[in-house]
């Protein structure tokens, strides 16, 4: 942090010992200052970002702007989510209504793992859900994996409702949440992934629930912070 060589220091001698916050703090947004002519929706189409989230992140509850004003345009620098790989062509935001969380409910698995069981149990679509969340034991600790139903944009199987699978994209975060706790990494990478997608993609449209919302099970688990999500996400 101090360009030194050696661990000899000088009497009066300025060192830098940790990072400054309100320094570590600005640098994880990109912002915008508001120029003459800008909207928040022309801020938006530029940025590859919503309104929604321009507002969420400005805490403003109109679409008034005023020159001169600094706003911050979206958080720099997920840790695990690639937007430029949840970000697909053929997207149909029409489609989706609604986020599911889930657990797997075994601590073992990734989302091939998961797509060939489900396809041996008749789903020919294979893989139940859009995405899933790694634990560290198969795939990575908060690794993000999309499966064939995101890209292909087709219904998830989720849950026993069909009409909820038709509009809902299903998340599935690796582990029993009814013995265990998810990692901390697997909840940041969840925090981003459905913050992109409800926000950023989908514009704040989408409901967000959790499995037993909707249906009697114990899915995502007693250890998942199901208020805490529902706090921040709706």
């Amino acid at each position: 942090m101090n360009g030194m060589r050696g661990d000899q220091i000088l009497v009066g001698q300025r060192l830098k010992i940790g990072e400054n916050k309100r320094e570590t703090e600005s640098s994880a947004y990109r912002y915008h200052t508001v120029g003459r002519g800008d909207t928040l929706s022309g801020l938006a189409e530029v940025y590859g970002t919503s309104v929604t989230r321009i507002m969420r992140l400005n805490g403003l509850h109109s679409d008034n702007i005023r020159i001169g004003q600094k706003l911050k345009i979206s958080g720099a620098g997920n840790r695990f989510l690639k937007p430029e790989l949840v970000r697909i062509s053929n997207l149909n935001p029409k489609l989706w209504r609604n986020i599911i969380a889930h657990h797997s409910a075994i601590r073992e698995g990734n989302a091939a793992i998961y797509g060939r069981a489900h396809k041996r149990r008749g789903m020919i679509n294979g893989l139940a859900y859009h995405f899933v969340i790694g634990n560290g034991i198969d795939s990575g600790d908060g690794e993000i994996e999309i499966g064939p139903r995101w890209t292909g944009q087709i219904e998830g199987g989720h849950v026993k409702s069909r009409a909820y699978n038709l509009t809902s994209i299903g998340v599935c975060v690796i582990g029993d949440f009814q013995k265990f706790k998810p990692t901390a990494n697997q909840l940041v990478a969840f925090r981003e992934l459905v913050t992109f997608l409800k926000h950023d993609l989908l514009g704040g449209k989408p409901k967000f629930y959790v499995h037993k919302d909707l249906e009697q099970t114990a899915c995502p688990g007693k250890n998942f912070p199901v208020s805490a999500m529902h706090k921040e996400f709706g």
